[in-house]
């Protein structure tokens, strides 16, 4: 598992999944512990350990990311007996529902690179950790997240399952719309779909643009509780230049969808532009979409910027896709 989520479309000058810098986690010095204090019922090597979460009430939605990227939640955890807890290799495990639906999470989430923690709990101490809100949450809309925290590595039979270790605590997001989200398609009830991009992009002569040096990125998401039918579909894109009245439209590019798709999950297909923006200047991509035999509908719009300019950063190295399951790719 991965333990911080790449960004769908890498193409900025800030990256959309932020790393925590090195950083000594907020420790307390022990205080008394009294016999009145409750005790929670809890596992494990943790379980004189009192947990405690605090994270932001709302994100806004992250186009390129599909869902939030670079989002921290505090886990302050307590010594409340008198001996020493190890808690070195400490991880954290999420799980996300919106409406009664789960979207895939992390539940192997580690320190940040260079995070410097402590590997022990004195009697009567407390730290505060910070661990990356590793979910899938690829709609707006208010996620129950729940937490667990194990501190040790543990098997691959139990390593992608939430429910193990300490359950630290649970607490509501709201994920507000931001700009491009995605859009319900009308032939399929509960089936969402979005089309996102990068912003920026060099200059290509325009077989480059048709062997892929620029693409977009269509998801489809299933926001209901049972599986969607999919099948074939396709896409079609149309790229306007700033000034002129009439677009560019390529050819339809048709999806190798699957047959169905589950419960939350969440099916990423790359399409390369090949109606090439070849001079630099400011364009809009404005994606369509239909399952079947049914009408297009714009699933979203991209603003690019083609530009030779040192100060914008294009990498397409970084054009990844979340690896999270259930989402799949294409």
């Amino acid at each position: 598992m991965m333990s911080c989520r790449a960004a769908l479309l890498g193409a900025v000058a800030i990256p959309a999944c932020s790393t925590p810098h090195a950083y000594a986690p907020t420790v307390s010095s022990p205080a008394a512990v009294t016999e009145s204090e409750p005790r929670p019922v809890l596992r494990d090597d943790l379980s004189d350990v009192r947990a405690s979460l605090r994270a932001p009430p709302r994100f806004a939605y992250d186009a390129q990311s599909l869902g939030v990227a670079g989002q921290f939640v505090s886990i302050r955890l307590e010594n409340v007996t008198g001996r020493v807890v190890p808690i070195d290799h400490l991880h954290a495990a999420f799980s996300a529902t919106r409406e009664g639906v789960a979207f895939a999470c992390n539940t192997h989430v580690r320190a940040g690179a260079g995070a410097i923690e402590p590997a022990r709990l004195e009697p009567g101490q407390s730290v505060t950790f910070e661990r990356l809100l590793d979910c899938t949450m690829p709609l707006p809309g208010r996620y129950d997240v729940r937490v667990w925290i194990h501190a040790a590595d543990r098997d691959e039979s139990e390593r992608d399952r939430a429910g193990i270790g300490l359950f630290a605590g649970s607490f509501q997001v709201d994920v507000t719309p931001n700009g491009n989200i995605p859009r319900p398609v009308s032939s399929r009830a509960g089936l969402y779909a979005l089309m996102t991009g990068a912003s920026t992009a060099p200059p290509m002569p325009a077989d480059a643009w048709a062997k892929g040096g620029y693409e977009v990125v269509v998801a489809l998401i299933n926001a209901s509780n049972r599986a969607v039918a999919v099948g074939p579909s396709h896409a079609s894109l149309l790229v306007f230049k700033t000034g002129a009245p009439l677009p560019c439209a390529g050819r339809q590019e048709r999806l190798a969808e699957p047959e169905t798709l589950a419960p939350g999950g969440v099916r990423v297909t790359r399409v390369p532009v090949e109606c090439a923006p070849t001079e630099e200047g400011h364009y809009e991509i404005v994606g369509r979409f239909a399952v079947g035999n049914a009408p297009e509908e714009e699933i979203g719009r991209v603003g690019l910027l083609v530009t030779q300019s040192p100060y914008f950063l294009f990498t397409p190295e970084r054009l990844a896709v979340p690896t999270l399951p259930p989402i799949q790719t294409q």
